[in-house]
């Protein structure tokens, strides 16, 4: 695990020790090393975290023959791969670099299982490769014109490379318009004008200033699978079991979070079959909330012969909050990444590698809303109920009825942010955005670019979700929450042969009548505590409502009060004093709109 970063100039690279004051703000990916090599015309650096191969996988990797690779992620199925070359090491990185060699790219990702973001130049050829894994666990962006490349694992050093080269760096307002509406910025976007984030399941090739985008995987979802109930449920617990497996690889210290639900209790039981050492991790709050599941975790733990670590959020949340913004670069709505940063800030005392069930909800149907778009025809009735429903809190059965009235009428694409956020849509942003000749791309027509009419509704839904919500949200807050305290997070549910599987599997499958993860569910049953069989299901969100209401109440005075706020250069003043006094947009999830528009002033307070 690492953070990776490299410049190709047609006019000369940057001297290697302004390149390394770049690469050095990605200590925390990788402290344990730190190397950079400089050619005529191309720079390239990482930042290393020792996991696999302590004492050899060392970055750069080069030849004789002028190849480079610098490498961030894991490849877990790097012994089978190195036995198939006839090669002897204990690196993944080594593997991939001679893989690369032997085989080319395209015959290298389609053999890679793993995640990944990697950057491969050919000296002699003057060609860079950058490519990133089937789901986007890790990142890489890029800037690019006709005379030079620029790529970075984070923002901030690419940013810096920018700067430094004399480039300029300039905030991209159709960003913050759709941080408004999805609480992220959508892949492959960022904040800024220029940089791109290299998508998921593909790779990019730059030469002679020239860039060609390839795709070498995406989600299909025909031809269904016909297969028999029992069959497809021992094919899944296979597939889970052999994927856990191989992500207990590693020359270091391991453990897992745990929560009480499902998906990380099926982890720790997988993981508990080959591993008796492992440490679980559990959050837990210092006032009575539906989100401490503590006692829960402990029993599972317990269970599987874990030990069990509760770590209590006791730390301010405002300081979180602090330590997020300087952490995810851009603009984050997620309140849950403060609870991830102090998970990963106390697990990184006892392990260097987390497993977790990221990836089980949007793999498996585990939303509510999955529910609701499986039957979304029957429910259509909720309609007519729309005017007499009194608002409920927004994750009680009333509140839960009330969206679906608000949802059933809409067009797909407009269901998707009231399903997911239900935050601001497009209409309601026309009525105060100060800019309006800047929007190129609203969110309806984004969403639309990955709108199939042959996908049933659950399909399609589960389709948005991987393509936005997991993407540029779950995943992002992932790998920067431990990342910034140097834990590389593994997520076993996300391996890609389990998409493969699910994505062709008939919908009864994954919901049946009321029933959610519905193949999951009868997998597990009976190997999971009952505590957690039969608990509601709940997320990992923070406690909002109470952190708006207390910790912080005061900047939020200060800073969304104010007139002369920078979010007001975007958004009008009047209306968003509305909804922070319940005057407008009651109907909706006010307290993550109050939320993302704190998170966004902050950030530009620091970097505009």
């Amino acid at each position: 695990m690492c953070g990776i970063a490299g410049i190709w100039s047609k006019n000369g690279t940057l001297d290697k020790e302004k390149f390394d004051q770049a690469l050095g703000l990605m200590k925390h990916r990788g402290p344990d090393e730190s190397h950079s090599i400089k050619t005529s015309r191309a720079i390239l650096g990482t930042q290393r975290l020792k996991i696999i191969g302590l004492e050899s996988g060392q970055q750069p990797v080069t030849d004789k023959a002028g190849h480079f690779l610098t490498f961030n992620g894991a490849i877990y199925n790097y012994p089978e791969i190195a036995q198939s070359l006839s090669i002897s090491s204990l690196s993944d990185t080594e593997v991939l670099f001679q893989l690369l060699i032997q085989q080319g790219i395209n015959s290298t990702l389609q053999t890679l299982r793993g995640m990944f973001a990697f950057a491969f130049y050919n000296e002699i050829e003057e060609t860079f490769l950058l490519a990133r894994d089937r789901m986007g666990q890790k990142p890489l962006y890029y800037y690019q014109d006709e005379n030079s490349l620029l790529y970075a694992s984070e923002l901030k050093s690419l940013k810096k490379l920018m700067q430094l080269k004399g480039i300029a760096v300039e905030i991209n307002e159709n960003s913050i318009y759709h941080y408004l509406c999805f609480s992220n910025i959508p892949e492959p976007s960022t904040i800024y004008k220029n940089v791109f984030a290299v998508p998921q399941g593909q790779y990019l090739k730059y030469q002679n200033g020239k860039l060609e985008i390839k795709t070498y995987w995406e989600h299909q979802y025909f031809p269904k699978e016909k297969i028999s109930f029992s069959d497809a449920k021992e094919k899944i617990q296979h597939t889970i079991e052999e994927s856990v497996k191989i992500r207990l690889r590693a020359d270091v210290p391991k453990g897992l979070f745990l929560s009480g639900g499902w998906d990380s209790s099926i982890i720790a039981f997988e993981a508990s079959k080959h591993e008796k050492n492992l440490k679980a991790f559990t959050v837990e709050y210092p006032f009575q909330t539906t989100q401490n599941e503590s006692q829960i975790a402990k029993e599972t733990a317990n269970q599987f012969g874990l030990t069990h670590e509760i770590i209590r959020i006791d730390k301010s949340p405002l300081s979180l909050l602090e330590k997020s913004i300087s952490t995810f670069d851009q603009p984050l709505a997620d309140s849950s990444a403060l609870p991830n940063l102090a998970v990963a800030e106390s697990a990184s005392q006892h392990v260097k590698v987390m497993l977790n069930g990221d990836g089980g909800d949007e793999l498996f149907g585990g939303y509510r809303r999955y529910f609701t778009a499986k039957n979304i025809q029957k429910l259509s009735i909720t309609k007519h109920l729309l005017h007499i429903l009194p608002l409920g809190a927004r994750r009680s059965k009333l509140g839960f009825l009330s969206r679906i009235s608000r949802i059933s009428a809409l067009p797909a694409s407009e269901r998707y942010l009231l399903y997911t956020t239900d935050m601001f849509q497009d209409d309601d942003i026309s009525t105060f955005w100060n800019n309006r000749n800047e929007l190129k791309n609203k969110s309806e027509k984004l969403l639309n670019s990955y709108f199939n009419s042959d996908l049933s509704d659950l399909d399609q839904l589960m389709h948005w979700d991987r393509n936005f919500n997991l993407l540029s949200g779950i995943l992002v807050k992932m790998d920067r929450a431990s990342m910034a305290f140097s834990i590389e997070a593994r997520s076993p549910l996300l391996d890609h042969h389990l998409f493969e599987i699910s994505n062709q599997l008939p919908d009864s499958f994954k919901i049946s009548g009321f029933r959610r993860k519905h193949i999951l569910k009868s997998i597990y049953a009976d190997k999971l505590p009952l505590v957690v069989t039969r608990a509601p299901k709940t997320s990992f969100e923070a406690p909002l409502d109470n952190w708006l209401r207390d910790d912080f109440k005061e900047i939020i005075n200060d800073l969304l009060l104010s007139p002369q706020a920078k979010i007001y250069r975007y958004v009008n003043y009047t209306e968003i004093m509305m909804l922070i006094n319940g005057i407008k947009f009651q109907e909706r999830n006010t307290d993550y709109m109050i939320y993302a528009l704190l998170v966004l002033e902050i950030w530009l307070q620091k970097n505009d």
